[in-house]
């Protein structure tokens, strides 16, 4: 038998590769590249797989979250009153305006500041202020007393926006901080108006085709002129008002004002002066341009003072507010927004309550005298938020005024310029009516992003939210009234006029609502029951 051999292993053959297609020619190299993107497409690899997802979900997360959002936009069909602001607490112990030598101040709402220059010159293109400007402290700066940054005033526009800037006046000595006589005529040295004097731009007065003058915001300058002149020692001073006497820039309401201190305070129209005319200066004055929390009244004794003279001056018998209730009236505003929706629920639901017809009369309309005896011959009244309220300063004494706000706009500063009036002053939040349709997209977006307590402070909600109609909501009114008629804060019957004081509460607020009648009547309903379960008890 033959031996088995191990069968040989014969070496591998060598590995043949085939050639490579030379890339040499464009043709080559083009396919080469072909090839090569038909790998990586026909297997991609998870690194991309992923960050394909990724990019897949941050494109479809924000489409997913804004139509998520908008359903809840929708349905929110008025804005939740999410906040509970009261008034500003006011006082009226020592808050008479205090001067000192770079502002002057009262403390009677929160505080309000005017800041007081020596030396300034007024030019068509710059407001000069010829000292180094002092230091203001942060409540000065809020108050109001800082140094504005531009003044308003009437050049080739109406309402031109001047920059205010620390540089060199004419005429004026640094060292001595006062004007001194040099060669030259005025068109060198400028106009120089001598001794303490108020100055007022037109700051914040409206002007156009849509709006006309303001009261509210004239008489944050005029007032204080007048208080500080009668009252507080500056008989001697002028108020120069860089203004025209024009019914497209002052009211008929403060141009009456002015005629009822005319003989005893003087107030001068002033001109900005032209190209090739000499610069306005005053040595030292007290200036009312910025915006102020309407807290300039100081107390009851300078409103008392200054609703009696404007009284006088129209014939209109200074009274208390009647108790029982008798003249109720809803102030209207025509040709305006400020005006309440619906008037007619309005009207019926404080018949209901108060048990007099009430009276809808227009404000705002008419000369001085006529728009202010709209509001001092009533004993309760019903107004829109508006530039006619400042006629509440010569309201009666005790009289109720509910004021209404426009839906997203609240601010406290009616409750601020009527604290000293000895007005009881309730605020009435404002409402969307299902008969208005749906609330518009606008509306809900601002709901959303600023609600009740932030639209104010921002420009286009505030502006957007003002321009709006004033809608009453009927169910908060009633219980508001319920309550002012329940606590005896409003007198509608005899009953109430035993509890002496209960009515004169100058210090009433929708937010605040007084406790103790609940806490009576549930006292009288457990004694009422505990007396009932003993007589029961005795019967058995």
């Amino acid at each position: 038998m033959d031996r088995l051999e191990r069968p040989r292993v014969s070496a591998p053959l060598p590995r043949i590769s085939s050639p490579r297609p030379r890339a040499s020619s464009p043709l080559g190299r083009s396919r080469t590249l072909r090839k090569v993107a038909d790998r990586s497409n026909a297997r991609p690899s998870k690194k991309f797989q992923l960050s394909g997802r990724f990019r897949r979900a941050l494109i479809l997360g924000p489409l997913l979250c804004i139509a998520a959002i908008y359903p809840l936009m929708w349905f929110l069909s008025v804005p939740p009153l999410s906040f509970a602001r009261t008034t500003s607490s006011c006082l009226d112990e020592g808050t008479d305006y205090q001067i000192s030598e770079h502002y002057l101040c009262t403390n009677a709402c929160g505080k309000v500041c005017f800041p007081r220059v020596h030396g300034m010159c007024i030019s068509r293109t710059q407001v000069t202020i010829c000292d180094d400007l002092p230091y203001f402290s942060k409540d000065i700066i809020k108050a109001g007393g800082g140094l504005p940054d531009t003044l308003r005033l009437i050049t080739n526009v109406p309402r031109d926006r001047v920059r205010v800037k620390r540089g060199t006046c004419p005429g004026w000595d640094s060292r001595l901080h006062e004007p001194v006589d040099a060669s030259g005529g005025e068109r060198t040295q400028g106009h120089w108006i001598r001794g303490l004097q108020m100055v007022a731009d037109v700051k914040l007065m409206p002007h156009g085709k849509k709006v006309g003058p303001n009261p509210h915001h004239e008489a944050e300058k005029l007032i204080p002129a007048v208080l500080l002149s009668h009252l507080y020692g500056l008989r001697n001073s002028t108020l120069y008002w860089f203004a025209h006497r024009d019914p497209k820039t002052i009211s008929r309401w403060s141009l009456g004002l002015i005629k009822v201190f005319l003989e005893t305070m003087k107030v001068e129209f002033m001109d900005v002066p032209g190209p090739d005319e000499p610069q306005i200066c005053f040595e030292d004055a007290i200036l009312f341009s910025g915006l102020t929390n309407a807290g300039y009244v100081p107390g009851r004794e300078a409103n008392a003072w200054l609703r009696e003279k404007v009284l006088g001056f129209c014939n209109i018998p200074v009274l208390d507010a009647s108790r029982p209730v008798n003249n109720v009236v809803i102030v209207e505003r025509i040709h305006s927004s400020r005006s309440i929706a619906n008037m007619d629920e309005v009207k019926y639901t404080l018949e209901k309550e108060l048990m007099v017809v009430p009276k809808v009369v227009t404000s705002g309309v008419g000369d001085f005298c006529d728009q202010v005896k709209v509001i001092a011959s009533a004993d309760f009244a019903v107004t829109p938020h508006g530039s006619h309220n400042i006629n509440f300063l010569f309201a009666r004494r005790y009289s109720t005024v509910l004021e209404a706000f426009p839906l997203l706009y609240y601010i406290d500063w009616f409750g601020n310029y009527v604290h000293a009036a000895n007005v009881n002053h309730h605020e009435l939040y404002g409402t969307w009516l299902a008969k208005q349709g749906s609330l518009p997209f606008k509306m809900r977006v601002y709901a959303n992003l600023y609600g009740w307590s932030g639209c104010f402070y921002h420009r286009a909600c505030m502006n957007y939210a003002k321009s709006q109609q004033v809608a009453i909501h009927i169910g908060q009114l009633e219980k508001l009234l319920k309550h002012l008629t329940s606590s005896c804060q409003v007198v509608v019957d005899e009953t109430c006029l035993f509890k002496n004081g209960s009515w004169k509460n100058s210090v009433n607020n929708v937010n605040d609502f007084d406790r103790l009648p609940r806490l009576r009547k549930f006292l009288e309903r457990v004694l009422v029951r505990s007396t009932q379960g003993r007589v029961t008890r005795k019967r058995i």
